[in-house]
């Protein structure tokens, strides 16, 4: 009778195992898809200079295409897209800063925060940091 119970319940354990397996692996849109159309980048062109907004989704697109054009192989640097003013492929993600609206590509000062503004050296992460920092010290 014992071992009956038991078999039972590793049946059952096991069932569920694979509900949740197969409910958390398939269905659901995921990758570029899970995207909203709505969402909006920055994006500046080193050649030219411009700035300007683009869809995050046709961001991830073309990002994608180029990657997949280059062969698929491993890359240590993201590849740059083609600009919409000057046809050059030098276009990389941007950040738009908040505190001087200055629009810059991401990274741009060396050994520092991505998001650190070039212009008037303000980073939104290092804001975040030193507020969590001071929230812990306080306590």
């Amino acid at each position: 009778m014992k071992n009956t119970i038991y078999a039972i319940v590793i049946a059952a354990c096991i069932l569920v195992a694979v509900v949740v397996f197969v409910k958390t692996r398939s269905g659901g849109s995921s990758g570029i898809d899970s995207i909203s159309d709505t969402e909006q980048v920055w994006v500046k062109c080193k050649a030219c200079n411009a700035a300007y907004e683009m869809s995050k989704k046709q961001y991830h697109q073309q990002l994608s295409e180029k990657v997949q054009a280059g062969g698929g192989a491993a890359m240590l640097m993201t590849p740059p897209l083609t600009c919409q003013k000057c046809s050059k492929n030098m276009v990389f993600l941007a950040e738009k800063c908040p505190n001087c609206n200055e629009i810059f590509i991401k990274g741009s000062v060396p050994n520092d925060f991505e998001d650190r503004c070039p212009k008037c050296k303000h980073s939104k992460t290092e804001d975040i940091r030193k507020a969590r920092l001071a929230g812990q010290s306080q306590q």
